[in-house]
């Protein structure tokens, strides 16, 4: 199949590929993301020599060195070595690379994958090797192409993109991989093979799994929205019911924190203060919270919302993953005895009131994670903006925003997101909301610029006269597939 999107990410590789010079790439992002395909399509596109390694999550030094041996003799033709250190390993890797005669106008490119799995082993003495290797050797050359990569996201930002010993400074190009956008997801599932998918299908899955490239590769293109997540989630021997128990285990060292701190935040989906979950029974306030927190952000689990004119108490964290948004509202309850008895439990989960309410709130998520896509249909792409969160606690009219847009032109977007299976429409009531609502920010915060209501849906608004009176602009969800 054809590879799909990351033009931006493969721009950066081929830039540092071609450079005068030995260079140190960074490749960072959650589970399953894509970034050893990135990488190894790079590697593709390129007649060059090469050598990889992998780590694998749980194994001991001496399974890890062993690793390392087998994919050394299978690079370089040679018979297995035996290898006592990392020293040992990264000295070998250096003799064999002085005599290979690298083609003109190439490098050699050396691919460490799921690097911390490698290295945080106590005492382990990888990243002095690995230190040693490039500041004594790689770095003096011109033609050696370090590409290192890790799920565990804090550990590769702590201990390789800002390390203070002897990597500091190394690094000369950073690669933050995320999730497929929505475009990008549509075209992903086109090259798997889905025909006549709509844009609810694919906002439908979008919902659930993300744009996460190995949780896309799993559906069947035979099988419905319905279908499908039936068999990846509510099936006794279901391919993603043990991927959330597996997923913050291989990435933090003390994921209970970090399993906890995802517990309550699934409970709400405003979102809650740092002082809010440091009162909860099982947390508290200090180091372990707040490092567990910046991990989470830094892995694209959760994300920091400000408030409009916040002091930093106001902060929330709120989860931003669809996957573990569908997860710990849906699954993670469900008793194995109801999979057994019931072949098409999700059926009834997808017809009930209750998952209709919550994806207006999951809607409302994937709209903040494509900002950059409203601002395109609102024709402010060029703009600088900012977008908050706002709430007042007015006993008599009190009142919540969860996306606000600030714009640099003195207009503020006031942004309402609705997830309806129609046209929305506004009725007389749902318009004195809206402009009470704009008439309380006006009032409480002392924006003296424009005020509008924007409305984001899934197949537009009813232009009645209520539209008429109370919003700016309408967007329907096609402009995010733009």
């Amino acid at each position: 199949m054809n590879f799909i999107a990351r033009e931006d990410e493969l721009k950066i590789l081929d830039e540092e590929y071609k450079k005068p010079f030995s260079s140190f790439v960074a490749v960072y992002g959650r589970r399953r993301i894509g970034k050893t395909e990135l990488v190894n399509h790079f590697i593709k596109q390129h007649s060059c020599p090469f050598f990889s390694v992998t780590g694998a999550y749980g194994a001991n030094l001496k399974s890890h060195l062993n690793n390392f041996a087998n994919k050394y003799a299978l690079a370089f033709g040679k018979d297995k070595s035996s290898l006592e250190s990392w020293d040992d390993a990264f000295f070998l890797l250096q003799q064999s690379i002085e005599k290979v005669e690298i083609p003109k106008g190439c490098k050699f490119v050396i691919f460490v994958d799921e690097l911390p799995w490698l290295a945080e082993m106590k005492n382990s003495g990888f990243k002095s090797a690995l230190s040693l290797f490039w500041n004594d050797f790689a770095s003096k050359r011109e033609d050696i192409f370090l590409v290192v990569c890790g799920s565990a996201t804090s550990w590769i930002i702590n201990h390789i993109i800002q390390d203070h010993g002897s990597l500091a400074n190394r690094v000369t190009a950073i690669i933050h991989l995320k999730a497929f956008t929505l475009p990008e997801t549509k075209a992903f599932l086109e090259e798997l093979g889905h025909i006549g998918l709509t844009h609810k299908n694919i906002m439908d899955y979008y919902m659930t799994l993300g744009g996460v490239a190995h949780y896309l590769k799993l559906l069947q293109k035979n099988l419905s929205f319905v279908q499908n997540i039936n068999r990846l989630f509510f099936q006794q021997h279901g391919v993603l019911r043990a991927e959330y128990f597996n997923l913050f285990a291989t990435l933090f060292k003390r994921h209970q924190t970090h399993e906890t701190v995802i517990k309550h935040l699934s409970t709400t989906w405003s979102g809650l203060t740092i002082a809010e979950l440091g009162k909860k029974r099982d947390l508290k306030l200090g180091s372990v919270l707040s490092n567990a927190l910046r991990e989470l952000e830094e892995s694209g689990f959760l994300i920091k919302r400000y408030k409009y004119g916040q002091k930093k108490r106001d902060t929330r964290y709120s989860i931003q993953d669809p996957f573990i948004y569908f997860f710990t509202k849906w699954v993670e309850s469900t008793a194995m005895v109801d999979l057994v008895q019931n072949r098409n439990y999700f059926q009834t989960i997808y017809s009930s009131g209750a998952y209709k309410t919550w994806l207006g709130f999951a809607f409302e998520n994937i709209c903040y994670t494509h900002i950059y896509q409203i601002k395109k249909a609102l024709g402010i792409s060029g703009v600088l903006t900012r977008s908050y969160y706002w709430s007042t606690t007015n006993t008599k009219r009190g009142t919540q925003v969860d996306i606000v847009l600030e714009r640099a032109d003195d207009v503020i977007c006031l942004i309402e997101c609705k997830f309806h299976n129609r046209p929305f429409t506004i009725t007389k009531q749902y318009a004195t909301t809206l402009r009470d609502r704009a008439e309380l920010f006006y009032e409480q915060t002392g924006y003296r610029g424009s005020i509008w209501t924007v409305m984001v849906t899934l197949y537009g608004v009813t232009e009645n006269s209520y539209y008429h009176d109370t919003v700016a602009h309408s967007i329907g969800v096609e402009a995010f597939f733009e």
